[in-house]
């Protein structure tokens, strides 16, 4: 349920007739809407260590099935009652037993940032008549609050704010002959954090070894198979980046016969202040399920598979600087044709920190790499026995660590073409090279090591006897013993990837139907991808520690170029005007994007996308973008009611009757798209001996159902995955064998539930007076309230909610999965 009011107004005019003016505007938006969230939370019996109707459950003490499929309440950990009471309320739908979506709860939260505050102001003033100069100045605030499953963390508060202010200059001089400089300044924040401070609840839950106090976050739990408790999602939990942006740009135009020719320039600063604290500063504990075969059973004898912890990484003071200059030419060589051409030089500057609390590694002597600068700021606690090297000795650019590129040269053409004389046919081509801006991102990355640090310790039971378990789930409080850093490198000479993109399209006029038929195509090179430099080769080895490359890590992804992605999508549209009342069109565009670089979600810890599966095999993650759909199509229509004046009904009316019912306008718009492509996993094990717990199964089978046998309670056939192995008659067996190596499943070889949406708009201007009228305006999105579904749970371990979808899907555009309908006035005078 969703009330929305948007508000807003307008004014502008003359301060000195003719020679300066001024604009100013006001929109504000309030907000009450109740949410429904959907979890999975363990059974009731469950709690209470009775897993009776499950596959048996194993004592890892002694290797046998609990008696009964019930672990006594001597055996289940104080820590991890606790943590259950706290985190998991009980079960509040559907049938007993029923494991996937069983907690649903409205609760009052926001559809987005939608309650909000914003302003403009802007003047402008003719200084002469060839010299106009304008100011303008913006102001943007948009909370939001929104209610996460843990009642004791209670919400996430956010805040975002955009500010930013820009002058203007334009003098010409001569008719022919222009020039337009401008210079800006934006200062944006975007702010989030837990309403809860997580040592409170590790202090509360009994948890020792975590010494990260004060902060506004809360521990990460992923037990399968309920819903994780993790709040770092895409990101880290509490996150504040005042950051300020700089530019100035001068471009010039100039006409000159045939030719219309542009030349410009512009220099962007970026001062980037962040800070970022992940979740696991208080600890990340993972329950797969692989010491009793079932993940909660795990979590109530407190004995994760493995566990990671953190030391907060220090705000980022991140500087660059972006030149470019080009120059462009549109040449009108006759009546028919028109060539445009031009080239861009991109100067992107590498990031640099102002204090130089960054690193790299040195896959050469296996040392960390800071700038010569940062020595005196190494955490005084890392640990001594991993190599630090200065940049200078290393080799690496002394401030940013990585190279300033400057042979970013982006050339452009384009053409359109009426080959013949009626003009009812034109044909438009062109081929750019647009260069992908990498620096922020890799620089944002380059936090914590030696200046915070990150640790993974790996579980393992001897004689009955776990490494680890609560009240005490890691093998130093010290953040980066030897063996459990994480870190991360970059090669130091990273190249610009870039992009060419071509197309060549046709359009003509039929009768009334204009009809357009494209072809696009997308190259992306250079692409930068993410692997384990410390990843063994799978074999049926058992895996060792001491066998790594770098056995003073655990893992050190490393970032390089050689990614590659190629889009080709074909594109098909007809629009058609029938008579004065009615208009509409159609069109559909297929799409395939075939990449080995997948898009994890951007900047931060995810710079680069997803890490290979398999640093030594990198054809295998060659597949479709799980980001692009392979179909789309669309309708639209606009049609005005035919009353009133000049229409054919009711032409005559007098001017009461004419004012209610003329002037409605109808607006529908379809939107069919099929499904995104999504991957089934399985968890806990680790087949490759690499110490990769879970990941891609063995596909023994098609693994996509009939689409009349697919339902939201089972959308695919996980039937036809296993976990490698085990055998095709047990494919999620118990004690897989040592096959030595990866699972033979691709990318994004399934495909989720389409989306099928239609809109509907009803608008019309009432006039009040002579300058005065009312608009009124109705639109309803998602108008017949069709369900619109999310990809389904794709991890085979978890019997009991694979292949289950709970939640609702929105569309690409952003609209909502859900009916939404806005109601609308506005006066304008």
């Amino acid at each position: 349920f969703r009330v929305y009011n948007s508000f807003g107004s307008s004014l502008g005019g003359p301060i000195n007739k003719n020679k300066a003016f001024f604009f100013g505007d006001y929109e504000g938006s309030r907000e009450s809407a109740r949410t429904l969230m959907i979890s999975d939370v363990p059974l009731p019996g469950w709690r209470r260590g009775d897993f009776s109707g499950l596959r048996s459950i194993t004592d890892p003490s002694t290797g046998q099935p609990f008696p009964g499929n019930m672990i006594p309440d001597a055996r289940i950990s104080v820590v991890s009652k606790k943590i259950q009471d706290a985190v998991f309320p009980l079960p509040n739908f559907g049938p007993p037993g029923l494991q996937s979506g069983n907690f649903r709860q409205q609760y009052v939260g926001t559809t987005g940032f939608t309650r909000f505050n914003m302003f403009d102001v802007r003047a402008d003033y003719n200084v002469t008549a060839r010299d106009v100069v304008f100011g303008r100045v913006s102001w943007r605030r948009m909370p939001l609050d929104y209610t996460d499953l843990v009642p004791i963390i209670g919400h996430v508060a956010q805040n975002r704010y955009g500010h930013s202010a820009i002058a203007s200059w334009t003098h010409t001089f001569t008719p022919a002959l222009l020039n337009e400089f401008r210079t800006g300044v934006t200062y944006h924040r975007n702010s989030y954090h837990i309403d809860g401070v997580g040592s409170d609840l590790i202090q509360q839950f009994g948890i020792k070894g975590v010494t990260a106090t004060g902060i506004y976050n809360a521990p990460a739990f992923r037990i399968d198979p309920v819903t994780y408790i993790d709040y770092d999602g895409a990101g880290d939990s509490y996150f504040n980046n005042p950051s300020t942006t700089l530019q100035w740009i001068d471009n010039l135009s100039w006409t000159r016969g045939s030719h219309f020719l542009k030349f410009g320039f512009d220099a962007i600063r970026d001062r980037l202040n962040e800070t970022a604290i992940t979740s696991l500063v208080y600890g990340g504990y993972n329950f797969t399920g692989a010491w009793s075969g079932f993940g909660y059973a795990d979590f109530l004898l407190g004995i994760p598979q493995t566990t990671q912890l953190a030391a907060p990484t220090p705000p980022r003071y991140l500087r660059a600087t972006t030149w470019g200059v080009f120059a462009q030419d549109q040449f009108k060589v006759n009546r028919k044709l028109t060539l445009n051409y031009g080239l861009r030089w991109e100067l992107p500057g590498p990031f640099y920190h102002q204090f130089g609390a960054i690193f790299s590694f040195d896959p050469k002597t296996g040392a960390l790499v800071i700038p010569d600068s940062a020595v005196s700021r190494v955490n005084p606690y890392f640990p001594s026995n991993i190599p630090i090297e200065t940049a200078s000795k290393a080799g690496y650019p002394t401030d940013s660590l990585v190279d300033f590129q400057k042979n970013s040269f982006q050339p452009r053409f384009g053409f359109a073409y009426k080959p013949f004389g009626s003009g009812n046919t034109v044909i438009r081509g062109g081929y750019g090279i647009y260069g992908n801006l990498i620096y922020r991102p890799l620089a944002r990355d380059m936090g914590g090591g030696p200046f915070a640090g990150s640790a993974t310790f790996i579980n393992s039971i001897t004689n009955g006897v776990p490494r680890f378990s609560f009240p005490e789930p890691f093998l130093s409080s010290a953040v980066g013993a030897a063996g459990t850093q994480n870190v991360q490198g970059k090669n130091p000479h990273l190249k610009n990837p870039y992009t060419q993109q071509w197309n060549l399209t046709v359009e003509r006029q039929v009768a009334e139907v204009g009809l357009r038929v494209s072809y696009v195509g997308v190259r992306s090179v250079n692409l930068v991808y993410r692997y384990n430099l410390n990843e063994l080769a799978a074999s049926t080895v058992p895996f060792s520690a001491s066998r790594r490359p770098y056995p003073l890590y655990n893992q050190v992804i490393w970032s390089d170029n050689g990614g590659n992605e190629f889009y080709s999508g074909l594109e098909v549209a007809a629009t058609k005007k029938h008579g004065k009342n009615l208009s509409f069109g159609a069109g559909w565009t297929w799409a395939r994007d075939l990449t080995d670089t997948q898009d994890s979600g951007g900047g931060g810890a995810s710079f680069g996308g997803q890490v290979l599966q398999d640093q030594f095999n990198r054809r295998v993650e060659k597949a479709n973008n799980g980001l692009v759909l392979r179909h789309r199509a669309f309708g639209y229509a606009v049609y005005v009611l035919p009353f009133g004046r000049n229409q054919r009904f009711l032409s005559g009316a007098n001017r009461w009757v004419e004012g209610a019912l003329a002037g409605w306008q109808t607006g529908w718009n379809v939107n069919l798209q099929s499904g995104q492509f999504f991957t089934p996993g399985f968890s806990s094990f680790d087949p490759s001996n690499t110490a990769t717990f879970g990941g891609r199964p063995d596909r023994i089978g098609n693994g996509s159902l009939p689409t009349s046998q697919r339902t939201i309670q089972h959308w695919f056939d996980d039937a036809a995955f296993a976990i490698p192995g085990c055998p095709n008659t047990d494919p999620i067996c118990r004690s897989p064998a040592s096959v030595g190596r990866f699972g033979n499943t691709g990318l994004n070889i399934l495909e989720g539930p389409g989306i099928r949406n239609l809109d509907f708009s009803l608008m019309k201007y009432f006039n009040l007076r002579e300058k005065t009228r009312l608009q009124f305006r109705l639109i309803m999105v998602n108008a017949l309230n069709h369900p619109n579904f999310a990809v389904p749970r794709a991890n085979i371990s978890s019997r009991g909610t694979v292949g289950t979808i709970v939640s609702m899907a929105r569309v690409l555009n952003g609209e909502p999965a859900t009916r939404e309908i806005d109601l609308g006035l506005r006066l304008e005078w």
